[in-house]
C-alpha cells in the first residue's frame, strides 16, 4: 500500500471512529446500549509486519518497540440499566481522535506541498 493510500485509509478510520464516539456519547443514557470501538492500529501493525524499516537517526522509533500505540477496547462497568458507556472515556477518545486526525492532515498537506514544489520548480 502506498503512503497516500495509507493516509486515506487512516483518515477514513478516524472519521468512522469519530462517528462511533459521537454515537456512544449520544447513547450514554440508553438502556442496554454497548459502547462501540474501532481498532485500526493493531491491524496496521500486522499489515506492516513484512515491511523492513531502517533506522537512519538515533531518535527514530524502533520497529515493534514501546512507541507503537495499540488501541484496545477497554471494558467498562455496567450501569443499572445495562449501559456501559463511560462519558469520561468517550471524551478522552474524542480528544485523542481529533489529535490523530490533525496529525494525519498535516502529513497529507506536507506531502502535497512537496509535490507542488517539485511540479512548479
Amino acid at each position: 500500500m502506498d503512503t497516500y493510500g495509507l493516509l486515506k485509509t487512516a483518515l477514513n478510520v478516524s472519521q468512522t471512529r469519530s462517528e462511533l464516539i459521537s454515537n456512544n456519547i449520544a447513547n450514554v443514557n440508553t438502556p442496554n446500549y454497548k459502547a462501540q470501538r474501532v481498532v485500526f492500529e493493531s491491524q496496521l501493525s500486522q499489515a506492516m509486519n513484512g515491511m523492513s524499516l531502517t533506522e537512519t537517526h538515533k531518535n527514530h522509533m524502533q520497529p515493534g518497540g514501546s512507541d507503537v500505540a495499540y488501541v484496545t477496547s477497554r471494558s467498562t462497568g455496567f450501569s443499572k440499566n445495562g449501559n456501559n458507556v463511560d462519558i469520561d472515556t468517550e471524551m478522552v477518545n474524542q480528544a485523542q481522535n481529533s489529535l490523530y486526525y490533525s496529525a494525519l492532515t498535516s502529513q497529507l498537506n506536507g506531502r502535497y506541498s512537496m509535490m507542488n514544489y517539485v511540479v512548479t520548480h
